[in-house]
């Protein structure tokens, strides 16, 4: 862990969410005990949701890591323009759907410098129709260059449930492989754009673990 404001409980960017829950809780406790029940079953979930996960990483040369937990929805070549104002190659994009069920803290995919974060605003449509939210929804581009000078984009995506985009990094952070960068609250998309000559080592369906799971191998 590089952030001293996280703890073995809940990651920095889920204090403010537990916080508001942990005040819901008490406030419908007082006003009726099956009401503040159903609340805590809510703040125990939260807990699980916005916890940050010990993780193993990997120490394989050119290994691209999952940057967030849930299942690979597509694998695609990106062939057409990447998102605006990137220097990403036009390799794979690896789009991973994180499930309310899953940890939401995300970790860098690569050790590398933050070279870009900006927030894109847009809607909060379902994220179902990946095409539709990826091109209507709010999103937040993170770009990161590895240590060989490689270009990796990270694009978090909203959803209905998703309406916080949070990355903790500026411009000019230098990230471990595998660091803590931020999440979404709560659930949403990510597609994590590769540059030319990667090679995928999931396929759609497939569990990953962020921080763990080898997505790709970079090109030589």
């Amino acid at each position: 862990m590089d952030d001293t404001t996280d703890s073995e409980w809940i990651a920095s960017e889920g204090w403010p969410v537990m916080a508001l829950a942990g005040g819901v809780t008490i406030l419908l406790t007082l006003i009726s005990l099956p009401l503040g029940c159903f609340a805590l079953g809510l703040l125990v979930w939260l807990r699980h949701t916005l916890r940050v996960p010990v993780r193993r990483v990997p120490n394989i040369t050119r290994a691209v890591l999952a940057p967030a937990d849930g299942i690979v929805v597509e694998i695609t070549d990106a062939e057409t323009d990447p998102p605006a104002g990137t220097s990403v190659g036009s390799g794979h994009r690896i789009t991973i759907r994180t499930g309310l069920a899953d940890a939401h803290l995300q970790r860098s995919p690569v050790a590398g410098r933050v070279t870009d974060n900006f927030l894109i605003p847009g809607l909060f449509r379902s994220a179902a129709d990946i095409a539709l939210a990826r091109r209507d929804n709010e999103r937040r581009e993170i770009t990161i260059e590895g240590e060989d000078g490689q270009m990796f984009l990270l694009v978090q995506i909203g959803s209905v449930t998703a309406r916080q985009l949070v990355c903790r990094h500026g411009p000019g952070k230098f990230l471990a492989a595998g660091a803590p960068l931020g999440m979404p609250r709560i659930g949403g998309l990510t597609d994590l754009f590769l540059p030319a000559g990667s090679k995928p080592a999931v396929r759609p369906g497939q569990t990953v673990v962020a921080g763990e799971t080898v997505l790709a191998t970079g090109p030589r």
